[in-house]
């Protein structure tokens, strides 16, 4: 058998939960993240991303941390913050994820912020156990209220890529934005051959006259011809030449 390879390239939107929609989608590594733009406190905005079927984002890489201010800074939105899956309700000082890492490997804290909180006017910080990255300090974060009339940002969730079936690739190479689907060709069926070129004429339909026109020349002496007419009743065979068409095979994309 002999296996040719096609290759699809998805969009955001093919790979995501489909409920989340195609504006301001985006996906990083496995997952996938939707940018909440309004007014929303932190225990709401993170319960807006339960009700998708994700939680709000955990950045654990300064890769993912890149990521999001390149596309932040295209936004033409004037928000200056966003809610991050970042949390120290439990304990003081001890921020981690709301998926419940134990700790926190990665953080891009500005300056007297999370762990080294130092207050905010006349409050100590006690009360700043939610997190968000802020546009206009360098995308750093900050801790603020969770719950406070005054705290309310756009926020961003974060979801689970949909899984899609990978076939085998002959090169070796897989990549996460590709699918290949392969395509079966039998190789046994004999292509078809040139038919014969006929070496008699095609029937006419009519015999060949046995006596000449009639002239204004004398009567000849000698009698007429008697031969038999010349028949031309063979006929030839045309055949029909039937292609035979190669059945193609598609593996099954997971949608």
């Amino acid at each position: 058998m002999r296996y040719d390879f096609v290759s699809k390239f998805y969009t955001p939107a093919d790979e995501c939960p489909h409920n989340l929609g195609k504006s301001d989608l985006y996906t990083y590594g496995n997952v996938c993240l939707k940018v909440h733009y309004g007014n929303y406190d932190w225990v709401d905005a993170r319960h807006q991303c339960q009700k998708e079927g994700g939680d709000l984002i955990q950045i654990r890489d300064s890769g993912m941390q890149q990521f999001l201010q390149r596309v932040l800074s295209g936004q033409t939105s004037e928000d200056t913050a966003y809610w991050i899956g970042a949390s120290d309700s439990e304990s003081e000082s001890h921020w981690k994820w709301v998926a419940g890492d134990p700790k926190m490997t990665y953080s891009h804290w500005s300056s007297g912020q999370g762990p080294s909180q130092s207050g905010f006017l006349f409050a100590d910080g006690g009360h700043e156990d939610c997190a968000l990255m802020n546009i206009h300090d360098g995308f750093r974060w900050h801790d603020y209220e969770c719950s406070f009339f005054f705290y309310h940002f756009s926020f961003i969730c974060q979801h689970d890529k949909l899984v899609h079936s990978h076939t085998h690739n002959t090169n070796g190479h897989h990549g996460s934005n590709t699918v290949f689907i392969s395509q079966t060709f039998p190789d046994t069926t004999p292509l078809p051959t040139d038919a014969p070129i006929p070496t008699t004429p095609p029937d006419t339909g009519s015999s060949i006259p046995t006596t000449p026109p009639q002239t204004d020349a004398p009567v000849p002496t000698t009698p007429p011809d008697t031969q038999a007419p010349i028949s031309t009743t063979d006929k030839v065979h045309l055949h029909n030449l039937y292609e035979t068409t190669t059945e193609e095979t598609v593996g099954p994309v997971i949608g």
